[in-house]
C-alpha cells in the first residue's frame, strides 16, 4: 500500500485510497490511520474532531444535567409512543401531551419529578399503565458501570 504525497504537501492532505482497509469518515477510520501509520485523510480528521467535541460537551455538563439526562446535551429527541401492554384501538393513546387532545375520552397522565413526559391515555387500564410507568420513572437511576 502506497500513499502519494506531493512534495511540499503535509501528510494531512493525503487522500484516502480504495481498498486500504480503513473506514474513512469515521472515528474508527481515524484510529485505523494511526494504527497503520497512514497519514490522516480530511474525512477521518473531521469525524474524530466531531466525536471529541461531542465527548467534551457531555463532560462539561453540570452535575445537575448529568444526573438528569446522564450527561447528554443538545435538544432532546421527540418521545416515542409507549405501548400499553395490550392492544388499544385508539391510535392517539400514549401520545405526548405536547399535542392537543385527539379524542374527548383521553386523559393526561403526568407525575411531578418523573423522567416520563406527560402523555394522553384512554381512561381506565391505559391510564393506569401510564400512571404506573410515570411513577416508576421517578425512582433514581442507578448506573451499573
Amino acid at each position: 500500500m502506497t500513499t502519494t504525497v506531493r512534495a511540499g504537501a503535509s501528510a494531512a492532505v493525503a487522500g484516502p485510497e480504495r481498498g486500504d482497509g480503513i473506514d474513512h469518515g469515521t472515528p474508527r477510520g481515524y484510529r485505523q490511520h494511526h494504527a497503520k501509520g497512514v497519514p490522516y485523510c480530511g474525512r477521518c480528521r473531521k469525524a474524530n474532531r466531531d466525536e471529541k467535541r461531542s465527548y467534551n460537551e457531555a463532560k462539561r455538563a453540570s452535575a445537575a444535567q448529568q444526573s438528569w439526562n446522564r450527561g447528554k446535551v443538545g435538544t432532546p429527541s421527540e418521545p416515542r409512543l409507549r405501548p400499553t401492554g395490550r392492544e388499544c384501538p385508539d391510535a392517539a393513546c400514549g401520545t405526548a401531551a405536547t399535542e392537543p387532545q385527539a379524542s374527548a375520552h383521553l386523559v393526561v397522565v403526568a407525575v411531578d419529578g418523573s423522567r416520563e413526559p406527560a402523555r394522553w391515555y384512554c381512561a381506565g387500564p391505559c391510564a393506569a399503565y401510564g400512571q404506573a410507568l410515570a411513577e416508576i420513572r421517578t425512582l433514581p437511576v442507578v448506573d451499573r458501570a
